[in-house]
């Protein structure tokens, strides 16, 4: 049986870990998603740092195949556990099967739906500091500044007790009334929302499988997302990359790809063809 490694408080807040373990019930390799808990914005104590370091060096040894999701995460982890070399196979996660490209009409249909006919940037992820939310909205204010369009920003993804501090700090967002909160879609909101986007906006370098990233490509919908990252790993050619702590960074991208239309139009041209 697949031994996978995570913290318990994770899944629920990142998404893809259940998903992608059950079809691995019948191999007996070590799952690590990503090495989230050695990052310094995890906010995970020294004794629990300690404790996950175990874990990992436990599993490495007792199998003989270690299971990571991107060249990236393959890479830290023989950095940081020189032990896992020559034991690890990465294996890129998948589109959902449901996903598909919106027509113009549909698009239009959900636009005036949702967001009142405007178009919108998209993220799905939890609303959590290691999402990088914060800076999100930065950036995405430095967009609304510089271009003054009626853009929006649609924010698909659950919220605990995690997201107190961002929805507090959100209260005197300037720019408020243009954010669309999803916290708990159904599967065909959520799907029909993000093959509507105008962009998929992704700055939650620790999303686990990158499920957002895949579905995005597969729906016909352009990616920005974290540099250096596994999500950049998994979008390629197919996306635009920004610091996702730097605000700055992000406004910029957005007004890049809004300014843009044949850039993006490559961009949805490469990732359909992933």
């Amino acid at each position: 049986m697949a031994n996978v490694y995570f913290r318990d408080k994770i899944p629920g807040e990142f998404e893809g870990m259940r998903k992608n373990a059950k079809s691995m019930a019948d191999e007996n390799v070590f799952v690590v998603h990503d090495c989230y808990p050695f990052d310094p914005s995890s906010g995970i104590g020294f004794l629990e740092k300690w404790q996950q370091k175990k874990w990992f060096k436990d599993g490495i040894r007792q199998h003989d195949t270690v299971r990571v999701f991107s060249q990236f995460t393959k890479d830290a982890l023989e950095k940081m556990f020189p032990e896992a070399t020559g034991k690890i196979e990465v294996k890129h996660p998948e589109a959902d099967s449901e996903c598909y490209q919106n027509d113009e009409d549909a698009r239009d249909s959900i636009r005036y739906q949702y967001t009142q006919g405007d178009a919108y940037f998209f993220y799905r992820g939890p609303v959590h500091a290691a999402a990088n939310i914060i800076p999100l909205l930065k950036g995405f204010s430095i967009f609304k500044k510089k271009i003054g369009s009626n853009m929006r920003l649609v924010l698909c993804g659950p919220q605990g007790a995690y997201s107190a501090e961002i929805l507090a700090d959100v209260e005197t967002y300037k720019y408020r009334n243009d954010l669309v909160w999803m916290t708990q879609p159904t599967s065909w909101e959520e799907q029909s929302l993000l093959s509507s986007a105008y962009a998929l906006v992704h700055p939650c370098r620790w999303e686990r499988f990158g499920i957002p990233i895949f579905n995005a490509m597969k729906s016909g919908v352009a990616v920005l997302t974290a540099e250096n990252s596994s999500m950049s790993e998994f979008a390629g050619m197919a996306g635009m990359f920004f610091n996702e702590k730097d605000p700055a960074d992000i406004g910029d991208k957005l007004i890049r790809i809004y300014k843009d239309e044949q850039v993006r139009a490559d961009m949805i041209g490469t990732g359909m063809l992933k």
